[in-house]
C-alpha cells in the first residue's frame, strides 16, 4: 500500500522532506509511512489534501467502510418494526431536506402525498429549483397488482389505491424534472430516497405496507446497503 503514497508524492512533485514540511511532521515519520506504517486519521486527511488524493486511495486498509460487504458502513441509522412506527417528523424532515434527488418505488404510497397539506406543490417547487424526481408506481391494470392485492388480502382495493395516488400528484406529474412511471415488477420492498438518505421497507408475506419493517439508511459507501437499494431502483426504473 505504501507504493500508492510513493506514487502520489511523485505526481505532486514532493519528496519526503517536502511532504514532511507540508504536514508538519518529522521527515523520519514520512519514511515510516513509506515503509508501511499508517498515519493517524487527522494526518492521513492532511496528507491526502496536500497530495490531491483521497484517503481511501492512499490507505484503503484504513477505510473499511469503503470495502464491499463490510458491517462498518454504519449506513443503518434507524430501524423500525413497522413503517407506521416511523415518526411523522422523520418523513417531513426527509421531504424538506431533499434538494437534488427524490426516487420513490412501490405499489401505491399515497401517505407520502399526505405528509403535508400541500405536499405535491412542495415537491413540484423542488423540481422547479432543480431537483430530479422519479416516482414509480405499479401499473394498476397489471397481473402483479392483482396478485399483490390477493396476497395482502386487500379485497380488490389496491388498483384503486394506485389510481388515487396518481390523481393526488396533480400538477406535480407535469413539473419539469419530475418523471412518473408505471412498473409491472413483483416488488420485495419499497424504496423512498431523499438525496443521501433512504427509507426501505422489506415486505413480509400477508402484511400490508404500513405493517412492513423499515430501515432508515444514509449513504456512506459505494458498496453499502444504500447502494444496493439504489441500484435496485435503477434496474426497475
Amino acid at each position: 500500500m505504501s507504493q500508492r503514497l510513493r506514487s502520489a508524492m511523485l505526481r505532486a512533485q514532493l519528496d519526503t522532506v517536502g511532504l514532511a514540511a507540508a504536514v508538519a511532521v518529522d521527515v523520519k515519520t514520512v519514511h515510516r509511512w513509506l515503509a508501511g506504517r499508517v498515519p493517524h486519521r487527522r494526518t492521513r486527511l492532511a496528507v491526502a489534501t496536500v497530495l490531491g488524493e483521497s484517503e481511501a486511495n492512499l490507505w484503503p486498509q484504513a477505510r473499511p467502510d469503503l470495502s464491499a460487504g463490510t458491517p462498518a458502513t454504519a449506513e443503518v441509522i434507524g430501524a423500525y418494526a413497522h413503517r407506521a412506527d416511523i415518526p411523522h417528523e422523520v418523513w417531513v424532515s426527509l421531504l424538506h431536506s431533499a434538494t437534488e434527488q427524490i426516487d420513490i418505488l412501490g405499489y401505491a404510497y399515497p401517505f407520502v402525498l399526505e405528509l403535508l397539506p400541500d405536499a405535491a406543490d412542495h415537491l413540484a417547487d423542488k423540481c422547479h429549483r432543480g431537483a430530479r424526481m422519479r416516482l414509480a408506481f405499479a401499473d394498476p391494470d397489471c397481473a402483479h397488482v392483482a396478485e399483490r392485492d390477493d396476497l395482502e388480502q386487500m379485497g380488490g382495493t389496491l388498483p384503486g389505491r394506485i389510481r388515487n395516488a396518481l390523481n393526488m400528484l396533480g400538477s406535480l406529474s407535469q413539473a419539469a424534472g419530475c418523471a412518473v412511471g408505471l412498473h409491472t415488477t413483483h416488488l420485495y420492498n419499497s424504496v423512498f430516497r431523499f438525496d443521501k438518505q433512504m427509507i426501505v421497507t422489506p415486505y413480509l408475506v400477508r402484511a400490508r405496507g404500513y405493517q412492513h419493517p423499515a430501515l432508515h439508511l444514509r449513504e456512506l459507501s459505494p458498496h453499502g446497503i444504500f447502494s444496493s437499494y439504489s441500484d435496485q431502483f435503477e434496474q426497475i426504473w
